[in-house]
């Protein structure tokens, strides 16, 4: 970049030392070093900028950009808020756990469910392979799809299926953004259709779930929550339920493992009412709302420990395992495993 620099200065002061008298070339010579160091200054801050960028969003391949941000349309339009880079998106429960944050965004996940022998499925497991969809409307407001793919079921009682999920969508606002402190609060809603294989326990009731998400930076430590009210359009075929969520990940060695964060996560399911549809005394935890006849007062928590690792500002891995905490038996979880990759416009 230097050289690049020098050759136009270097070719003013050739053509004016032709041009003009020894004198005045002399004065051209004279002010060179002067637009050398100009071209310096010029070039000085964008080293700067990438070195504060590290140290507040590191990554292990690169921390530069492979677009400036164009503006299309209008502001925000693909690139949603910038500002919080530092922060790691939450890994589990990725249906009901909406992170904060505003951003284009694709997300291929795989989901390992395994049931407990002593639920009232008889035990099993549910292998789910989906890709989750975020598109920045403008730097507050997003499109989301959170709930679509394919899934493998087998239970001591249903035996072993296949087939399509549901899909779900809704829209979220960031109305609360504090980038000096590190906090943005947002809300949204979503809507899941009854478009799924009954066959793995799909298309139960379509429903609405409004909810509420909230990030805080401490540093090199950062903290996600939400909250998420499942409502279904037909109280007799699903439950209202209650989910909350906690995510919590640190970057524990910058120059290191630059852009790698432990996660600690907490997760809770409460189911309000009893439907109609099934039944049974166990709920569909987040996988799908069931509308079972004996679920109400029933408590899911589970805890797990994973990690993020941001590759670059365009793309992370995240990999989590979950145990509940509550007697197995209560619900249908006996462990989780959830892996994802993240890609950002």
């Amino acid at each position: 970049m230097k050289t690049r620099a020098f050759l136009p200065a270097f070719a003013v002061a050739l053509f004016a030392g032709v041009a003009i008298n020894s004198a005045a070339a002399a004065e051209v010579e004279a002010l060179l070093p002067t637009s050398l160091e100009l071209a310096a200054d010029t070039q000085g801050p964008a080293p700067a900028k990438a070195t504060a960028a590290s140290k507040k969003a590191p990554a292990l391949l690169s921390t530069e950009r492979l677009h400036s941000d164009p503006e299309v349309f209008w502001k925000g339009f693909l690139t949603g808020l910038r500002g919080f880079e530092q922060f790691h998106n939450p890994i589990g429960s990725p249906i009901y756990f909406e992170s904060p944050l505003i951003s284009t965004e694709l997300r291929p996940l795989f989901i390992h469910h395994v049931f407990p022998q002593s639920s009232q499925v008889r035990g099993g497991q549910v292998n789910v392979i989906a890709a989750q969809a975020r598109v920045a409307l403008t730097d507050r407001l997003a499109f989301i799809a959170t709930k679509d793919g394919f899934s493998f079921i087998s239970t001591g009682i249903l035996g072993t299926e296949d087939g399509w999920n549901d899909i779900a969508a809704g829209l979220k606002y960031a109305f609360w953004v504090d980038e000096a402190n590190e906090f943005i609060a947002t809300g949204g809603v979503r809507y899941e259709f009854a478009n799924g294989s009954s066959r793995t326990l799909q298309r139960g009731d379509q429903e609405w779930s409004p909810f509420l998400s909230v990030a805080k930076g401490f540093g090199d430590f950062h903290a996600v929550a939400g909250v998420s009210y499942r409502i279904p359009e037909h109280p007799d075929k699903g439950n209202e339920i209650l989910h909350w969520d906690f995510s919590f990940s640190y970057d524990i060695a910058k120059e290191v493992l630059p852009g790698f964060a432990p996660v600690l996560e907490f997760h809770g399911i409460h189911y309000l009412t009893n439907g109609k549809a099934l039944a049974l005394d166990v709920g569909g935890v987040d996988y799908n709302n069931l509308g079972t006849t004996g679920a109400e007062g029933v408590s899911t928590i589970t805890a797990g420990v994973g990690a993020r690792w941001r590759l670059s500002p365009h793309a992370s891995v995240g990999a989590l395992f979950e145990m509940p905490l509550t007697r197995a038996g209560n619900d249908i979880t006996l462990n989780r495993l959830t892996f994802d990759i993240i890609f950002t416009y």
